[in-house]
């Protein structure tokens, strides 16, 4: 086997694995509720997948490695994985209004550009 080869498969586990929170999130998600897994049911259903030398070590270094996990697990630990759900989500700060009129601002410029333009 070639080193690629390897590297595919790993990319294929994590998506796996991501395609398994994802569908708890969206359930989650719908009945407003936090969400977490234990690990033994993830490598259950991995398992079940045909990745069956899924286990914690294979998810930290998985984790680790990639950032799309990280957009997807809130927290994790060798006895369970907390998904990141719109429960836990923070709120999104208020945005910052200037007193400039900065829109304003922007119309006058569009607009002498094309009085050049003419």
């Amino acid at each position: 086997m070639r080193f690629f080869e390897f590297n595919k498969s790993d990319t294929d586990l994590e998506s796996a694995i991501i395609n398994v929170l994802m569908n708890m999130k969206g359930d989650a998600d719908e009945r407003d509720e936090s969400s977490e897994i234990s690990m033994d049911a993830v490598k259950q259903i991995m398992s079940n997948t045909g990745y069956p030398a899924f286990n914690y070590d294979v998810f930290k270094r998985i984790y680790d490695a990639d950032g799309d996990l990280k957009n997807v697990v809130a927290d994790f630990d060798q006895d369970k994985i907390v998904i990141k759900t719109d429960a836990e989500a923070e709120k999104d700060p208020a945005m910052d209004y200037d007193d400039q009129g900065s829109t304003d601002v922007v119309k006058k410029m569009a607009k002498s550009a094309m009085n050049r333009r003419k």
